[in-house]
């Protein structure tokens, strides 16, 4: 409890690129390290800055009837998903209640459509081992995938270039459609609905912080208010860039 009550204050972790696997890292070592989840926790995405925790004071009736989760994600697409699949699938926390918001309807997962998307993304190999984790980069390797082994970049002012390229180097990273990614997260994400709860076409529209301190009228936790006039609350949030703690 005390090293929880020191970390949160102060912790910000800086890594320059935004990535999902340092953001699922930063999330699973908070939720193992603070297993209590005191009513102070949030956690964010920001550019350029994988993780950043605090509290902000703010008053919050407390509602028994009210859905309380231990994780919340808010916001979906790969990076969001990614995370609430690779917390479904950690074993700490299959006891966990976790729930992923997502704003846009589910993707189909039967069917790819035979043209291809120009939507891609550079997957690094890192990023191939998070989404092999929870079993997403097998249903990626059966669909459509491109594995590049040269890159050249140039300046578009001037004539510099640089090359990497070596012979007999091993894959630099995969090129896939953003369709294809999210495709095969959203499979595993329906393999284990039994420990990630997804509302598709639901979207947060506010956030009211807990006090510090406890009071007999006030949540202990983050309470999240939909577009649809739901509330829920939270014990440990995950959001988008967009929105600042």
């Amino acid at each position: 409890e005390k090293k929880c009550k020191k970390l949160f204050p102060v912790a910000r972790g800086c890594y320059g690129d935004v990535s999902v696997t340092s953001g699922i890292m930063a999330a699973s070592t908070m939720l193992l390290a603070c297993r209590g989840l005191g009513p102070w926790k949030s956690f964010c995405f920001r550019p350029g800055c994988v993780a950043s925790f605090g509290w902000q004071s703010g008053s919050v009736r407390f509602s028994s009837s009210e859905a309380v989760y231990d994780v919340v994600v808010s916001g979906g697409g790969m990076v969001g998903s990614a995370m609430a699949a690779a917390l479904g699938n950690d074993a700490h926390l299959h006891e966990k209640k976790i729930l992923l918001l997502e704003a846009g309807p589910k993707k189909a997962t039967d069917q790819l459509s035979k043209c291809y998307s120009n939507r891609v993304s550079a997957i690094t190999p890192g990023s191939a081992t998070l989404l092999n984790s929870f079993g997403a980069w097998d249903h990626i390797c059966s669909m459509r995938i491109k594995p590049f082994q040269r890159m050249q970049v140039w300046d578009a002012c001037s004539e510099a270039m640089i090359v990497f390229a070596k012979d007999n180097l091993e894959d630099m990273g995969y090129i896939i459609e953003n369709d294809v990614i999210m495709s095969a997260i959203t499979k595993q994400l329906d393999a284990m609905s039994d420990r990630v709860e997804v509302f598709y076409r639901s979207r947060a529209v506010g956030y009211t912080w807990p006090l510090p301190y406890q009071t007999c009228d006030a949540s202990p936790w983050v309470e999240i208010d939909l577009a649809d006039g739901r509330r829920l609350q939270t014990k440990l949030l995950v959001t988008k860039p967009s929105f600042s703690v």
